[in-house]
């Protein structure tokens, strides 16, 4: 079906071109392995790993189906004498215990880590875990693993002779339509012929089982052969045609509904009284006429009206000019229009729309006709015409094209006239026609192309017309053609690409080009190495290949859609989860190893809870879910001052404010007056409202302000919040108010790999947070007014501390020793302090670490002030 610039702006009406999608790395495929060497391939893997990640560093543990998992500075290695073993680094480790480990939605990992662009990437049996370079993580649903295609071009339609959206660009650089039409039909030339210059050509309209007629305006006559006589009808009547057996059979009716034709008669042509149903019957074709035709002269201006007649519209088909015919051909009904050529067919041709420049217009005016005339010579037995309605010859909508408004239906129909000569009455003595070497050249045409029209022989074969030759057509996708198929894209799916190649998949094609610019041969590339190539044609064809909008295709890109990244976020995969109130320790006790445990917001006690392997312990936030290490004390009037109610004061307590490591330093317990820190003062004479001073001799506290309803006391009392085991994760809490012994902290990073990030440990009597594992991590966190020291490592190896603050530790007095200040280090330990602040820290010196025995802390790219 030639493609023209009108059905161009009816397709844009529902067409929806979608942009391509960048592809993404592919995984690594890895080789299914024979289940007999699986162990011997395993203890190859695990002698390497033992090597390249940086030896173990914990014991060997199990996941939920016996699988083993073993910890290495670099990552765990999880393998079976069912499953091959695989290493899943760091980074992706900590994304996947999040989503609860092997219990959560990904389950277990499926091939080793990969790049996918700077992120890194991991496949597991429920999804893709990836890692961003600034370390946040997500997760993406299964990646399909054979691509999509993505195909780009330009132009519509056969690109044969002239581009009407190229003659578009052309008149607005001033081309007239000779210049046009000499350019496109080279060497052909535009002449005046007088050949037929009145006569008439015929139209089929519609082809179909049954049909109808109404006029309009004025009357409408039908002549029957067979009865011999022609009847009269009024503005309004219907004519209703269909088949009884080999005969026509029509039925035409008034406004009214009456009949117009007597529809029964007996044998000798009498009517019936009573006649029976059925309509009357024709033996050859019924003639109809309506007023205000050459057929019909008269001062009304009558159409008729033809349902279903435009196969692109749902609007009947209307006419205003000529004669039409009814018959039967090929067992439905035939109705054909006949009409002078010259105008009256010309008038009704709606190929490009009438708002384009006259030159245009003119353009496909005279190719329009010289098309025609060459299909006028020979009448077309399938529809006993010269020519049909629809594009396969040239588009004609009748009176609907002549009668466009506002205004360009007249503007159409001067372009028309324009090609015209006349005599005195107004009856064609030529028109404007394409010729060649004497004769009527073949104009075909088409919306656009993609640079360059085509020869015809390359398109349909046979011999090489002189002016059907390959031009460059650079017009066609100017801005100034206003052309919406300048250029365009469409995907096509894995699945329907594989069928036109006829193999079982297809990751990627080749194609090659002419001259002009179109697609000669397409070369798909199966997954099995499998390789096939189909002519341009084929490929591109709507039958047999991927249905391509023009031969002008530029680009063929295989696509794999990119799932939707979703950040990974803990609470989403909770396992179990906690009320404040309840206990945080049975629910870790009850949950599994890799569990994930969530905390409901508001105030929770824990103490000294223990974290199994690979559980994570998740807050809501570390503004709104609390750790909270105190018990609420009252006060009792003596003297001028307020005794606090409290037995934890030791009664061999130092008399001074410094304590010495070793000592019972609960002395300098944490106090609170409605969740805020009360101020130490050196005497009973300085106690105001808001501070304390601790009677050592007396066991005492005393306070300005009496407690009340309004006014309640707290005083740190539990010795530590949480225990994290090996892989243990805590994140998203607040630890307040817990009153841990001389070096120890409020949370214990025991196991190696065990995490605390996005959270904040403050205002607690001893250390914040005390480091033993190995490779231990704090993120992102808050290390804040702890008592001691912000951050004590002892032993453990590889230890990292990134994005986080440690401020204002040490305000306890503790004599500077291995754990005091900002950060702390003995006994060989090993940490990395990045992205971080330490500021104003007490009892580490100016730069607010202290390492001693053999441990080291680098610090880098991280703000250091105030500290002594």
């Amino acid at each position: 079906m030639r493609k023209t610039a009108m059905a161009i702006a009816a397709a844009l009406i529902s067409a929806l071109l979608l942009p391509g999608t960048a592809a993404t790395a592919a995984a690594p495929v890895q080789a299914p392995v024979a289940a007999a060497s699986i162990q011997y391939t395993n203890k190859a893997y695990l002698a390497k790993a033992a090597k390249t990640l940086g030896g173990a560093d914990a014991a060997t543990g199990k996941l939920k189906d016996g699988t083993l998992w073993r910890s290495h500075r670099d990552g765990i290695v999880v393998h079976s004498a069912k499953r091959r073993a695989l290493t899943v680094r760091n980074a992706v480790a900590q994304a996947w215990a999040d989503t609860g480990w092997e219990n959560g939605r990904f389950g277990y990992p499926t091939g080793e880590q990969y790049k996918s662009g700077a992120d890194t990437r991991q496949n597991f049996s429920g999804g893709v875990i990836g890692v961003r370079p600034d370390g946040t993580s997500y997760w993406l649903p299964k990646a399909p693993k054979l691509p999509d295609f993505t195909i780009s071009g330009a132009g519509w339609g056969h690109g044969v002779g002239m581009s009407q959206y190229g003659a578009r660009a052309m008149a607005a650089e001033g081309k007239s339509a000779t210049s046009i039409l000499q350019y496109y039909y080279n060497p052909a030339k535009v002449t005046a012929s007088k050949t037929a210059a009145s006569g008439d050509i015929r139209v089929q309209v519609l082809k179909s089982g049954t049909n109808s007629l109404t006029v309009a305006g004025g009357r409408m006559r039908v002549t029957d052969p067979t009865a011999g006589k022609t009847y009269t009808a009024v503005a309004g009547s219907t004519l209703t045609l269909g088949r009884s057996g080999s005969q026509l059979s029509y039925e035409l009716k008034t406004p009214a509904g009456f009949d117009v034709v007597p529809r029964d008669r007996n044998k000798d042509g009498v009517r019936d009284v009573n006649p029976a149903p059925g309509a009357n019957k024709a033996g050859g074709k019924l003639r109809i006429t309506w007023e205000g035709t050459r057929a019909w002269p008269s001062s009304n201006r009558a159409t008729i009206s033809v349902p279903k007649a435009n196969a692109e519209s749902s609007a009947p088909g209307l006419y205003r000019h000529g004669v039409m015919e009814a018959g039967l051909l090929g067992d439905q009904v035939n109705l054909v229009t006949t009409l002078r050529l010259n105008d009256e067919y010309l008038y009704g041709l709606a190929e490009v729309p009438s708002s384009w420049p006259s030159a245009v217009l003119q353009a496909q005016a005279i190719a329009g006709r010289t098309y025609a005339m060459r299909k006028n010579t020979k009448l077309r037995t399938f529809c006993d015409c010269n020519v049909t309605d629809e594009v396969q010859d040239q588009k004609f909508t009748g009176w609907k094209k002549e009668n466009e408004q506002p205004g360009y239906g007249a503007k159409w129909k001067a372009a028309v006239d324009a090609t015209v000569s006349r005599n005195a009455a107004g009856v064609p003595t030529s028109g404007k026609v394409v010729m060649y070497a004497g004769r009527l050249a073949e104009t075909l045409y088409s919306s656009s192309t993609g640079g360059a029209t085509r020869n015809s022989e390359d398109v349909w074969g046979g011999a090489a017309l002189p002016y059907l030759r390959s031009r460059a057509d650079s017009w066609s996708l100017k801005k100034s053609a206003n052309n919406p198929y300048s250029s365009w894209t469409q995907r096509t799916s894995q699945r329907e690409m594989a069928k036109v190649f006829g193999l079982s998949d297809v990751v990627s094609v080749k194609f090659t080009r002419a001259k002009d610019l179109t697609i000669t041969s397409a070369t798909a590339k199966s997954s099995a190495g499998t390789s096939k190539t189909l002519k341009g044609s084929t490929f591109r064809g709507s039958a047999s290949g991927i249905g391509a909008l023009s031969a002008w295709i530029g680009g063929i890109k295989a696509s794999v859609v990119a799932p939707s990244a979703t950040t990974i976020n803990a609470r989403n995969f909770c396992t179990t989860t906690v009320k404040p109130g309840a206990s945080i320790s049975n629910a870790a006790a009850k949950a599994r190893d890799g569990a994930v445990i969530c905390l409901k917001p508001g105030t929770h006690k824990p103490s000294n809870v223990v974290l199994k392997p690979r559980q994570t312990l998740v807050g809501q936030t570390r503004s709104n879910t609390r750790f909270d290490g105190t018990i609420a004390v009252g006060t009792k009037k003596s003297g001028k001052l307020h005794r606090i109610g409290t037995a934890m004061i030791p009664a061999k307590a130092p008399t001074a404010l410094a304590c010495t490591t070793g000592s019972q330093c609960n002395s300098a317990q944490v106090l609170f007056a409605n969740g805020a820190q009360l101020t130490r003062v050196s005497s009973k004479a300085k106690v105001k409202s808001g501070s304390y001073w601790i009677d050592h001799k007396n066991r005492a506290i005393f306070t300005g302000k009496a407690s009340s309803s309004k006014n309640k006391y707290t005083v740190s009392s539990l010795a530590r919040a949480m225990t994290l085991g090996t892989w243990s994760r805590m994140g998203n809490v607040n630890v307040v108010g817990y009153a841990n012994p001389s070096s120890t902290g409020a949370v214990w990073l025991r196991g190696a790999h065990s995490t605390l990030f996005s959270s904040r440990v403050a205002v607690n009597h001893g250390i914040g947070v005390q480091s033993n594992g190995h490779a231990t991590s704090i993120i992102n966190s808050i290390v804040r007014l702890n008592g001691q020291g912000g951050i004590s490592a002892s032993g453990g190896k590889n230890s990292v501390v990134r994005g986080t603050e440690i401020s204002k530790n040490g305000w306890a007095g503790f004599k500077p020793s291995s754990f005091t200040g900002g950060i702390g280090a003995s006994n060989k330990a090993t940490m990395k302090v990045s992205s971080s602040k330490i500021l104003e820290n007490r009892g580490a010196g100016t730069r607010g670490v202290r390492t001693n025995s053999g441990a080291s802390v680098s610090v880098g790219s991280s703000t250091v002030r105030g500290n002594k």
